[in-house]
């Protein structure tokens, strides 16, 4: 937990969620490009040092925690509030900013569930307004944790920039900080499940990804994760991909890419091997999977560099070729036939000119 808070501290990355880019920091001074600043008061209920929420409470109890807003500018602003839960990422991350990572289906309580801040707030000019989280616990108990963040932008505040490609990337800069809410200090024993492996893409290109379900109120930590692809009933490894250091959020999922190296899909039965690691134990999964015709063809023609790889398609070219010759031929004959028919005529004038002179 301490670990977790001290990397939510220390969040100064930039965040690609819904093609916008966000700058997200946890500093309390004014940061540039943002017209306020921030500061979390925490209640007597916080059980741990830095500026992350992180609150024992009763089941059933209610409390409101405020959230200083100092706007240093000369003119009123409206200060955006979103809650969001803490979900996996691809790479084995936690993202605490808003995201369409999933959550697990034993997920019983989401952050968003507990926690309620009004979505605008608005700041005088050269004033101070103190947003006010309001927390209300389930009556049921639970062990462990409900992790995420909430994250505080301006109004209006936002950039372009291109990327190297030459697309436009819409920025804005954000506050974020994190929010822990547990009822006790039991221990939750970590545990995991296997809930799909299926075809489809990585940042467009052709992947397998596995889906891995965190079952328990844990953030789990320092894992090592490990996922083959083989052709069913064979041994030989087609793709591999192993990660280091992943971490996992409560009752979260991790839809884990296992790349194809830039091959085309193939049609077939396969088999995924998995091995997880960490607590000092190990989990493991064998599972079938299936890569249907349609999949593959779906899959191959959404892959961008798939498709300039491709090169020349010479059973098309084939066919235009042979589709232009026959043209060619076709307007060859009628040519000749149309030139045939003014001589004709002209012979059988000729004819009837010289049997009237006999």
């Amino acid at each position: 937990m301490k670990r977790i808070n001290k990397l939510i501290l220390l969040i100064s990355s930039v965040i690609v969620f819904f093609g916008v880019t966000t700058i997200s920091v946890n500093a309390q001074d004014k940061l540039e490009g943002t017209s306020f600043s921030k500061q979390v008061k925490h209640p007597d209920n916080q059980i741990t040092s830095g500026e992350a929420l992180n609150l024992m409470m009763k089941p059933g109890q209610k409390q409101k925690v405020n959230v200083e807003l100092k706007n240093y500018s000369d003119k009123e602003i409206t200060v955006e509030a979103k809650v969001s839960g803490a979900r996996t990422n691809g790479s084995g991350g936690i993202e605490y900013s808003p995201s369409n990572f999933k959550k697990d289906k034993s997920m019983k309580y989401d952050l968003p569930d507990l926690v309620k801040v009004p979505a605008e707030t608005k700041v005088p000019a050269k004033g101070t307004v103190d947003l006010v989280l309001d927390i209300s616990m389930p009556e049921t108990a639970y062990d462990g944790i409900v992790l995420g963040g909430i994250e505080l932008s301006e109004k209006g505040q936002k950039f372009e920039t291109q990327d190297e490609k030459g697309a436009t990337i819409e920025n804005k800069i954000a506050f974020l900080f994190g929010v822990t809410l547990r009822m006790n200090k039991t221990e939750v024993k970590p545990d995991f499940k296997l809930r799909s492996v299926k075809a489809g893409l990585q940042n467009y290109r052709n992947a397998i990804i596995v889906s891995l379900g965190n079952i328990q109120n844990l953030a789990a930590k320092d894992l090592v994760l490990n996922a083959e692809i083989t052709k069913k009933g064979k041994s030989e490894v087609l793709y591999q991909k192993k990660a280091n250091d992943v971490t996992m959020a409560p009752n979260s999922i991790m839809e884990y890419p296992v790349s194809l190296d830039g091959d085309r899909m193939v049609a077939g039965d396969y088999t995924a091997h998995i091995v997880l690691k960490g607590y000092d134990k190990e989990w493991k999964w064998d599972e079938n999977f299936k890569i249907t015709d349609e999949e593959a063809d779906r899959f191959n023609k959404q892959d961008p560099y798939l498709v300039q790889e491709r090169g020349l398609d010479w059973k098309m070219i084939a066919l235009i070729v042979g589709g232009v010759l026959a043209l060619v031929i076709i307007v060859v004959v009628i040519l000749k036939v149309t030139k045939k028919k003014p001589a004709n005529k002209k012979e059988s004038s000729s004819k009837k000119k010289s049997s009237k002179r006999k």
